[in-house]
């Protein structure tokens, strides 16, 4: 049987789904009834066979009362015909609990990918920063379903009860001491299987370990596909693979296997009770033989019950096993959602945004951001800089709100932004990085995504802003042109036009650009910096920037090391002082650096 903990863990997910899971057990019960009925008169049916008098009995005088009510005369042809109706009502019963069922379980499955999806979508980056997007996607698909057949499997195994119960209440009535050594051999199969079933759910786990270790491994290489080409490590790629697909085979072999020993051992029990039966019904009892013979057509049809729980226990084992990981998934994400919405409207910045004493650090021990303060007044724009890894994006997320500051605040016109509601707030904000996050959609659907009105009018000026509008044009669909997975239908510079192009088109009060430029060629970088200068003085800015071509024009320039302020002013003045700002400059342009500046550390 199931542990306790496990039969918990699948009420707490059925528990929304009792009213249909009480209609199919209703089903359940009424086709069992029927069922009992249509057995119970083989006996008089064999009985009139052998003799047509009156064979008398308990069952046949009740036959003769419920015939009598409906002024029927109980005879073999009618009895016939009585038997048939019952076993075609018996089965349109057992078709509308399958259709039930069925329904159960692809309804349980789409609100479990829901609820998955939804949770994975609204729980804090962090989380997701600390995880591989493989394991969500086997989540997502694989163990999903695979759960969601627990459901199918709990309610077959609830309707096999209900018709072993049904068939033992007649075997009682045919025999009671045949039925009592029936139902000995049968609870000592349940037990006796109980271990095999128990493995079940431990290799489960083990197949379910494996199918995440290679989702993942998938989804990295493919996304590193370039790479491995460039390095030629194609070889060695798949022979990491292979290792992971051999346990796979090994794991999935073995869960199969578990279940053929269960079959087999079920089917060799099954055959020496059939003997044992027929053995003391003959030479001890000295049963009739229409007894006999229906006591023999009910063990045989008991057989598929006895052997369907028994196969649905063990793909329980498995399931239950997929289902602790989608519990444990939506328990992680539910423990960091430690984001609260506001109930504050954001409308505008009237005055500036102020970074105030800002801490961060994702452990501990090592500190992100330490004392982080400045402002950005509005209609500024200020730029990062510093080495990859000081802290810059991570500014940038906290201003967004993707995360939160250990200590200090951040305001807008004295207001803290955790006092905002977040969507309206998130409304107002227009982002582009060096990652152009393109969808597989139309440029129209690109450039309007995240906002209520899809408009081509208003996409056409946000994208003529972005010195995007032209070669748009020039595309044979123009904005009705499908970009591909990841935009891979147009270039890079052409990608973060569209992205910037659909950050104006929401009209934002604060526009950040992350490293907007830093993986583009020179042309691209300078059609996107006139596209920045056109919106200057138009929007707050925030930039973060390795080109300092792109930012030698921001009000502010301050330069984040080690996560700390090391410096900050304009571009002029912090050429003429001769620190890490300056540095950076030299080397991009090639320029010999001072001992004082070469003894800076500054990544380029």
């Amino acid at each position: 049987m199931i542990s306790r903990k496990d039969a918990e863990l699948f009420l707490h997910y059925l528990r929304p789904y009792k009213l249909h899971i009480g209609k199919i057990s209703l089903l359940v019960i009424i086709g069992a009834f029927f069922e009992a009925v249509n057995i119970g008169a083989l006996v008089p049916l064999l009985q009139l066979l052998s003799s047509p008098t009156d064979p008398g009995g308990m069952f046949w005088d009740s036959l003769k009362k419920v015939f009598g009510f409906f002024f029927i005369e109980l005879n073999f042809v009618n009895l016939l015909i009585v038997i048939g109706i019952v076993f075609l009502t018996g089965q349109a019963i057992l078709y509308r609990k399958k259709r039930l069922q069925a329904n159960l379980w692809f309804t349980f499955s789409a609100d479990l990918k829901n609820a998955l999806f939804g949770q994975l979508l609204t729980t804090d980056i962090s989380y997701h920063y600390s995880q591989k997007s493989g394991k969500f996607i086997d989540i997502l698909n694989r163990q999903a379903e695979y759960s969601t057949t627990s459901v199918f499997s709990i309610t077959e195994i609830l309707s096999n009860i209900f018709f072993i119960l049904v068939y033992a209440v007649i075997l009682l009535y045919i025999s009671v001491e045949l039925t009592i050594i029936c139902l000995i051999i049968a609870l000592s199969t349940l037990y006796f299987l109980n271990f095999l079933i128990k493995r079940s759910k431990q290799i489960g786990l083990l197949c379910n370990n494996t199918n995440i270790r290679m989702n993942e491994f998938v989804t990295e290489r493919l996304g590193l596909l370039k790479l491995i080409k460039i390095f030629s490590t194609e070889r060695e790629e798949a022979d990491k693979l292979k290792k992971i697909t051999d346990q796979y085979t090994t794991n999935n072999t073995n869960f199969w296997m578990n279940g053929v020993k269960i079959e087999t051992a079920f089917q060799i029990i099954i055959f020496t009770l059939a003997l044992s039966i027929l053995y003391i019904s003959t030479v001890m009892l000295n049963l009739p033989l229409a007894m006999l013979l229906v006591f023999i057509f009910i063990l045989v049809r008991l057989t598929d019950p006895l052997r369907q729980i028994n196969t649905k226990r063990h793909d329980l084992g498995g399931q239950v096993a997929s289902l602790e990981m989608i519990d444990r998934t939506l328990r992680e994400t539910a423990e960091h959602k430690k984001i609260i919405n506001g109930i504050r409207k954001f409308d505008t910045v009237n005055d500036r945004i102020e970074i105030s004493h800002v801490n961060f650090s994702y452990s501990e021990s090592i500190p992100v951001l330490k004392e982080i303060s400045f402002s950005i007044r509005k209609n500024e724009m200020v730029a990062l800089v510093g080495a990859s890894g000081g802290g810059k994006s991570t500014i940038v997320d906290l201003i967004i709100r993707l995360i939160e500051p250990g200590s200090g605040s951040i305001s807008i016109d004295g207001t803290d932004i955790r006092d905002f509601d977040i969507r309206e707030y998130h409304s107002k904000i227009g982002f582009v990085s060096q990652d152009s996050y393109i969808f597989n959609a139309s440029i129209l659907e690109n450039v309007c995504y995240g906002s209520d009105e899809k408009s081509l009018e208003r996409a056409m000026e946000a994208a003529r802003i972005a010195n995007a509008h032209e070669f748009i044009c020039s595309l044979p669909k123009g904005y009705d042109t499908e970009l591909g997975e990841r935009g891979v239908k147009i270039s890079g510079g052409q990608k973060q036009r569209i992205a910037l192009a659909r950050a104006i088109y929401r009209n934002p009060e604060i526009l950040i650009l992350d490293e907007a430029t830093s993986s583009l060629d020179s042309e691209s970088e300078k059609i996107i910096q006139d596209s920045i200068d056109k919106i200057k003085q138009k929007f707050t800015i925030l930039a973060i920037a390795h080109r300092l071509s792109t930012i030698e024009n921001a009000d502010l320039v301050i330069v984040i090391e080690n996560g700390a302020i090391a410096e900050s002013g304009n571009h002029e003045d912090l050429i003429r002082r001769g620190g890490v700002y300056a540095r950076y400059q030299n080397i991009q342009r090639g320029k010999p650096n001072s001992p004082e500046q070469d003894s800076l550390d500054l990544d380029t």
